[in-house]
């Protein structure tokens, strides 16, 4: 017996989880939004706030973010431990700000819609053949549709999937705040080769510099020695700052995120794209994709066929993720580091491919199909001047 029923229970308030509980609610469905924090919370984050994820902020929250909840800049640098290799300025403006400021936005407009606010709650036991969640504080809530959005070590994956991630995959970052504050139009810097499979970045913030760096956990590499050496490079005192790490679901994706009545989004479903590191436009994305479905189930009266309905939903997603997973097998791989390296300093091309993927200009496919394209036209263009060496061999 629920103490409290609800249409949908979502658990985690970040961004997945308070786009779920807004699009929920602004469908009729009533909500609660659980999460075990309070907010507003810190998040390991570079903050990044991309094109795509503002498309999405005003898609599905019908907002946009206040100029004083960010600092915005076109400066770019690639680097190579340390080493510079280009800068330039970004096609478009680049909006950094700070999870803890964004996530409570987030989360202020969910409850606004109407979602039963239940932070500071931790969820003790999930019932799956009673539809019911059973609290820390002795509560019992029944649910049509359960939304996870509870984070790369997600609970309610290793629920119904026997493991939050496959260890062998999943990423692990660490990161800190570097005092200081940044003028606008301060540079940004992704270290391409300060991790083996990973990256570095510095983001400039309205007070201060994100620093930090992430890569797959399972590669042998000692990582608090490599953020130590990238701290020096960028400028900073190991010892003078605080470090803090977690996992992030660097080409962790699930194949079938959900069973059922239970669906994940953001990154318990593992939505980061291990490129570009976007994970909050997915997330947003995925979440109301969540309420979508469950919205559409249970109108039809069957909500424990939620997963059919959000599998399709969010293919568009797993299909770029997958893409991710080739690209950086070819772009990591020992074989191709000096290539890599190159054209990352000249290739313009790549530079506009990753800036129009941000964007949600473009997908991995449309990526994959111009560099083809450009092969093709390459190849073909030596093959059609055979003729006139052949004959001045002749």
């Amino acid at each position: 017996m629920a103490d409290q029923d609800f249409d949908v229970v979502v658990i985690g308030a970040g961004p997945a989880g308070s786009s779920a509980a807004k699009r929920a609610c602004d469908l009729g469905l009533s909500v609660a939004l659980i999460d075990r924090a309070v907010f507003p919370r810190p998040k390991l984050c570079g903050a990044l706030i991309s094109p795509r994820g503002n498309k999405a902020v005003k898609r599905v929250f019908d907002m946009e973010m206040s100029p004083e909840m960010f600092l915005v800049s076109r400066q770019v640098a690639f680097k190579w431990d340390g080493e510079e290799l280009n800068r330039f300025d970004a096609p478009y403006d680049l909006t950094y700000t700070y999870r803890l400021d964004f996530d409570h936005w987030l989360q202020q407009a969910a409850v606004a819609a109407g979602a039963v606010d239940m932070q500071g709650t931790r969820v003790e036991t999930i019932h799956d053949a009673d539809n019911l969640l059973e609290l820390s504080d002795g509560r019992r809530i029944g649910y049509k549709v359960l939304i996870g959005a509870d984070g790369a070590a997600s609970p309610v994956a290793k629920h119904i999937l026997g493991a939050a991630y496959d260890p062998d995959k999943i990423g692990f970052a660490f990161e800190t705040e570097a005092p200081g504050g940044c003028e606008p139009e301060a540079l940004m810097s992704i270290d391409f080769d300060i991790v083996h499979w990973g990256y570095g970045w510095n983001f400039p913030k309205a007070g201060s510099r994100t620093i930090g760096l992430g890569a797959i956990r399972s590669v042998d590499q000692d990582l608090k020695a490599r953020m130590a050496r990238y701290l020096a490079h960028e400028g900073v005192d190991p010892d003078s700052v605080t470090i803090k790490g977690a996992h992030i679901p660097l080409g962790d994706f699930k194949e079938k995120p959900g069973r059922g009545n239970v669906l994940l989004a953001g990154d318990a479903a593992g939505f980061v794209d291990g490129i570009t590191g976007e994970g909050i436009a997915l997330a947003i994305e995925s979440g109301a994709e969540a309420a979508e479905a469950a919205a559409q189930v249970i109108g039809e009266g069957r909500p424990q066929r939620a997963d059919r309905a959000y599998f399709p939903r969010i293919k568009y997603i797993q299909t770029d993720l997958e893409k991710v997973r080739r690209l950086r097998v070819i772009a990591y791989s020992s074989a191709m580091r000096d290539l890599f390296k190159e054209k990352l300093r000249t290739s313009t091309m790549m530079r506009s491919s990753l800036f129009e993927v941000l964007a949600g200009n473009a997908t991995y496919a449309d990526i994959e199909k111009r560099v083809a394209k450009r092969a093709f036209m390459s190849v073909a263009r030596g093959l059609s001047s055979w003729p006139t060496k052949l004959a001045r061999r002749g």
